[in-house]
């Protein structure tokens, strides 16, 4: 991908890139398309970051050890198409967020998830906070993802989104104090404190 080809600061360019675009790239290019417009990836993650990422993850990792379905981390392309029919090669959105839930696990293959997967959560971090709390969680919305969290790590605070009627529900706000029930799971409420130890 040539420089001429990226995005301006609002994410606007006339050049649309798909899976099969994605796949060509080096792995310094761009690490997420979304509705066909390349973002680069971002610096390391802080180790605030880090933390909550990894006790996030560890909280749905043992969970679903003796259940169906898996977490994945970041790094996890999911190829959300347009419509059921798109061909892999023309899908345009492929993000990679922070922890994705899946229960059905035939969406999951070699390249990642195909579809919709029943959770995802991002942690914000300065440079993507715009695209997590806008641009995806419109793009998951559309895609039918049945629960979206966006966790703020310096904040030390949780919004949760859950899908009802094709679109999301007002956001549910949790501070550092409370207990989040996941909606995916009826038995399974998450502790923030541990959490944002």
């Amino acid at each position: 991908m040539s420089r001429d080809q990226q995005p301006d600061e609002n994410g606007v360019n006339d050049v649309r890139y798909t899976y099969k675009d994605y796949l060509t790239w080096a792995k310094t290019q761009p690490g997420e398309i979304l509705n066909g417009v390349p973002y680069g990836r971002s610096p390391a993650p802080s180790i605030h970051y880090l933390e909550v990422l990894g006790e996030l993850y560890m909280a749905f990792a043992l969970y679903l050890r003796e259940k169906p379905g898996k977490v994945f981390l970041f790094p996890f392309d999911v190829r959300l198409p347009g419509d059921a029919d798109q061909k892999d090669e023309d899908i345009p959105t492929v993000v990679q967020p922070d922890l994705t839930v899946i229960c059905e696990l035939s969406k999951v293959d070699e390249g990642g998830c195909k579809g919709a997967p029943d959770l995802i959560i991002e942690i914000l971090a300065e440079d993507t906070m715009h695209r997590d709390l806008y641009l995806k969680l419109r793009i998951y919305e559309k895609a039918g993802v049945p629960e979206y969290w966006v966790v703020h790590p310096r904040d030390r605070t949780v919004l949760t989104f859950k899908l009802k009627e094709g679109a999301y529900d007002t956001p549910k706000f949790y501070k550092a104090s409370d207990e989040v029930p996941v909606g995916l799971f009826p038995d399974l409420i998450i502790p923030l404190a541990e959490i944002f130890r």
